[in-house]
């Protein structure tokens, strides 16, 4: 309605090609005005949006002057002059009488903000059948641009159509700006209170992108609540310090946002950068002293903060590919597409069709946007309450069973322990002439093992070695999830099935990577709608070179990363793939998606490789402590000069050392490789 140009009942008198203008210092007054009238200019509405282009002297004021005459329709009634908006202070004057003042003028300094102005004219000062003459002073010290929308009509609708324009540019912003504090307010809490949760880092990142996208809304309902603003700053200082702060630290967590929000993680490299892309532009906008400075500066400072995105980006694309984050890409996709969606319809009205009487399309999509996240948080938390509530409802029933229950299964329990022990017996015995020697010796390598089961001689680990004659070709650890039966009977297949395949594998030249992933198809093939899983890493060892070195590639299925000790530099490292990313997957899961990449190195004469399972690592102490990688790694090191044998002793010395007299949670698994020199080796007899 506030768009048509009539109204049912109301007379308007377009004024827009009515204004006139004339550059004057700050200390020219109605009379000196009076004196130049004849040196006023037409305005143009090309000019209307950038009316300090016409500024010769930026220290001057602009003075704009509306000339019309009442129609015989609006003659001895009440009048009003409605301007969409200036977007400055402004005092106005009607036939020499005062009218009224938007803003503040200097010293104290305030923008009219993006109210609309309305004038209602007393009738004594209003001349009905002569011409009327409105003189408008305007402060030049900020952003200066006059609507094209200006008109004569009577004071109730002049009244109607300001309130509705005021309440679309600026009141609306201020009740918006409060509800996203809240909302701020809400997501760093949760942050606070979840954080020990990495997924989390989403919610603290979202809650300072909103509270920082209020300082970039101030500017636009400051003047609806003036006593809010600071008195030590400048309107000026306001547009730099709220709206251009505000604005280029909201996009650099707004892409923080999107790449946690996919559960990716950033590299210090990459936040340093990201750093000094928002530091440089801030700091160049708020050392910019004018307004018109800032106007033809700031959209190159902003292209550059834009760059962040370029971080954000490529993720979004990535999580597209992996069917684990697909759901949470189409959800930031859909999140921020209602803001995409203002940002396009305010470059088409406002640069394209040039009109800038409608409200900004894009902080209405902004507000869309938050309120999408918010119900994407909502949701998880009624997810969360329906599981838990359920949760406690089955709770609930099995406590009112659990007597009847508890006496039925200690009777089947009873009359299956006989068959249990006598079939943990079978499969131990099974597992014993399956598994290799643990004294085996081949050309170039000292090897020890240590392999002790969690339930009596039944494990879920697995070794193996594949060798022809005298040469180590390759080794296999893998640990099948569960214990007890079930998992000593999956090793039993797994082993066959890894057999086959590296063999296979290796006389058609295939990589680790490759082989793992032939693996992968066909335990899930055989294992049928057994629900388990396989963890483990494979290694190859080429032939031994001129110098004695051996090449070795290896492809890791969500195992623990082996330890190198490299006797040059003497220093232990992990084997791993150096994306973490990249590297994903476990065996043995149908429709999960895998990545196994290679990770190739060289290994020379007392270099030491040592592998092993979660159940060495993972163990704790009283104290809850984990045994860790680095225990292992400080141990290898001490003992590097010794022999496989005496340093898989210290090593297993120092791990029972350590948990005491905890029982163990998980079979234990553990290798050592030492290289020696091959033209060194006596065969066996």
């Amino acid at each position: 309605m506030s768009c048509k140009k009539k109204e049912i009942g109301y007379t308007r008198i377009d004024l827009s090609d009515a204004v006139e203008y004339i550059e004057a210092p700050p200390d020219y007054f109605v009379g000196d005005m009076i004196r130049l009238e004849n040196d006023f200019k037409p305005l143009e509405k090309k000019d209307m949006p950038n009316l300090l282009d016409l500024l010769e002297d930026e220290n001057n004021y602009l003075w704009l002057r509306i000339r019309f005459q009442v129609p015989r329709e609006l003659q001895n009634s009440d009048v009003g002059l409605y301007i969409g908006y200036i977007h400055a202070a402004d005092r106005v004057w009607l036939n020499n009488s005062s009218v009224r003042t938007y803003g503040n003028f200097p010293p104290n300094a305030l923008g009219a903000g993006y109210q609309a102005q309305y004038f209602m004219f007393a009738k004594n000062i209003v001349k009905q059948r002569e011409v009327n003459t409105m003189l408008i002073q305007v402060w030049t010290g900020t952003s200066v641009s006059i609507s094209d929308n200006i008109f004569l009509a009577p004071q109730m609708y002049i009244y109607r159509m300001a309130e509705l324009n005021s309440f679309l540019n600026s009141k609306i912003y201020l009740c918006a700006a409060v509800i996203m504090l809240l909302i701020s307010a809400l997501y760093v809490f949760l942050y606070v209170k979840m954080r020990k949760f990495d997924e989390c880092r989403a919610y603290l990142y979202f809650g300072l992108l909103v509270f920082y996208s209020v300082g970039f809304l101030m500017p636009f309902f400051i003047a609806e609540v003036p006593w809010i603003k600071p008195i030590f700053i400048s309107y000026f200082g306001i547009i730099k310090w709220f709206m251009c702060f505000g604005a280029y630290t909201a996009v650099y967590f707004a892409s923080s946002f999107i790449t946690n929000w996919l559960r990716y993680r950033e590299t210090k490299r990459t936040i340093a950068v990201r750093v000094i892309l928002w530091f440089i532009p801030l700091v160049a906008t708020l050392a910019i002293p004018t307004y018109r400075g800032l106007r033809t500066y700031s959209q190159i400072w902003f292209l550059i903060i834009m760059l962040q995105f370029l971080f954000c980006t490529p993720k979004l694309f990535r999580a597209f590919r992996d069917n684990t984050r697909r759901h949470l890409a189409l959800q930031c996709i859909l999140g921020f597409t209602p803001v995409l969606v203002g940002i396009i319809l305010d470059i088409l009205f406002r640069f394209g069709l040039r009109n800038r009487n409608l409200p900004f399309f894009s902080l209405y999509g902004w507000q869309i946007t938050l309120y999408t996240f918010l119900f994407y948080l909502m949701s998880r938390f009624a997810q969360m309450f329906v599981h838990s509530t359920a949760l406690k409802e089955q709770l609930t029933e099995f406590n009112a069973h659990l007597e009847d229950v508890v006496a039925i299964r200690t009777k089947e329990l009873s009359e299956t322990n006989f068959m249990l022990s006598r079939g943990l017996e079978t499969v131990a015995h099974v597992q014993k002439n399956f598994l290799p020697k643990r004294d085996k010796t081949f050309r170039g390598w000292e090897i020890a093992v240590s392999y002790k089961p969690l339930d009596s001689d039944v494990s879920g680990d697995l070794y193996d070695y594949y060798y022809d004659g005298q040469n180590l070709l390759g080794l296999g650890i893998f640990d099948v999830s569960g214990h007890g039966i079930p998992a000593g009977l999956m090793t039993i297949l797994a082993k066959s099935i890894i057999s086959q395949k590296f063999l296979t594998g290796l006389a058609n030249s295939a990589n680790m990577s490759d082989i793992l992933k032939e693996i992968n198809n066909s335990y899930i093939k055989e294992k049928s709608n057994v629900e388990n899983y396989i963890t483990g890493l494979l290694f190859h060892f080429s032939e031994f070179d001129k110098k004695d070195f051996c090449e070795l590639q290896l492809a890791n299925a969500g195992h623990p990363a082996p330890l190198l000790y490299s006797r040059k530099n003497e220093e232990v490292t992990e084997l791993k793939f150096e994306d973490p990313n990249e590297q994903y997957g476990i065996l043995g899961v149908d429709g999960l998606p895998v990545s196994f990449p290679d990770v190739s190195c060289k290994i020379g004469i007392n270099d030491i490789l040592v592998c092993f399972t979660d159940g060495l690592t993972e163990a704790s102490n009283a104290d809850s402590e984990e045994f860790g990688k680095k225990r292992v790694a400080e141990i290898l090191k001490e003992n590097a000069s010794r022999s496989a044998e005496e340093i898989k002793t210290c090593i297993i010395n120092g791990y029972q050392e350590f948990v005491g007299k905890q029982k163990p949670f998980d079979d234990l698994t553990l290798i050592v490789l030492k290289r020696t020199l091959s033209k060194d080796f006596l065969e066996e007899i």
